[in-house]
């Protein structure tokens, strides 16, 4: 026997229009502003197919619905022997048609590696999306309305976060590891913004950094560190200066990490493993 044609629904888009239509306009009423931030490829490793260089660039904003009632959800914050580490996890639902009016010109669904700028009261965040589940509310009346994003908090590893507007910039640039850096001798003036190296140029350079902030005529603050800046590498150079360095930065603690402790890690270390052989699983010297 057949389905009764009179009350079976599931294939009368005019129904399935009119729930998109209400599921888009609750969200509306009970959700709140965030901004999403999609990710981009700079360098892609095709063998683990992920970017070793993510940056994000630009921002939509979107309007999201917090499934979470209580709390966060997920192992929250952790206080293990590498420092605080913090698993706030959270789940944002979207209308499928405000994500398409908006993006859908670009990208066919949320992605992954995304991020969503949430800015309410004490949860403002950024947060990774790791889960779209896009049949949250399973086919009513034969169709998909919205997508539920399980997102965490994101931990930030050195990307690209210059979306122009200040206070995501800002999140990301506090997040940075930094690296405080004494000068001694030398003439000129360096400039925030501009790479300060040692060796013979910007592109053979043996280290390399950018400058974040001046905090001192001897002192500043560096980024996106490439290799190490010691005394016997020659002064550190930029566009109009080259000054000589007081301290090597291997004997320097990383900013921005409580429980940073790289200087006690390394002078514990050198009483242990001997540096200088080339082979040390080897018992001669090859």
């Amino acid at each position: 026997m057949a389905t009764n044609k009179y009350f079976n629904l599931y294939n009368q888009k005019q129904e399935q229009s009119l729930v998109q239509s209400l599921v888009e306009e609750a969200v509306k009423i009970h959700g709140i502003d965030a901004i999403y931030i999609p990710r981009k490829q700079k360098k892609l490793d095709l063998i683990f197919n992920e970017d070793v260089l993510k940056h994000f660039d630009d921002f939509y904003p979107i309007e999201v619905y917090i499934k979470n009632v209580q709390a966060f959800e997920g192992d929250q914050d952790i206080f293990s022997k590498f420092g605080l580490d913090i698993k706030n996890q959270i789940t944002f639902s979207v209308s499928r048609s405000s994500f398409n009016k908006i993006l859908g010109r670009d990208f066919v669904r949320p992605r992954e590696g995304d991020l969503i700028y949430l800015q309410m009261s004490t949860a403002t965040a950024i947060y990774e999306i790791t889960f779209v589940k896009e049949d949250a509310v399973f086919f009513n009346l034969g169709e998909f309305y919205i997508y539920d994003l399980q997102c965490e908090q994101f931990t930030f590893a050195n990307e690209d976060v210059k979306t122009g507007i200040e206070e995501i910039d800002d999140i990301a640039s506090r997040a940075e590891s930094l690296l405080s850096i004494k000068l001694g001798t030398g003439a000129g003036t360096f400039s925030v913004g501009e790479v300060v190296y040692q060796g013979e140029s910007v592109l053979g350079a043996d280290a390399k950094a950018t400058i974040v902030e001046i905090m001192d005529a001897k002192t500043i603050k560096v980024k996106d560190m490439f290799g190490e800046f010691t005394f016997d590498r020659g002064p550190l150079k930029g566009r109009n200066a080259q000054y000589t360095l007081l301290v090597d930065t291997d004997g320097a603690n990383i900013e921005n990490d409580i429980s940073g402790s790289n200087n006690t890690l390394k002078e514990n270390a050198d009483s242990i493993i001997d540096f200088t052989e080339h082979n040390p699983f080897s018992e001669e010297d090859f």
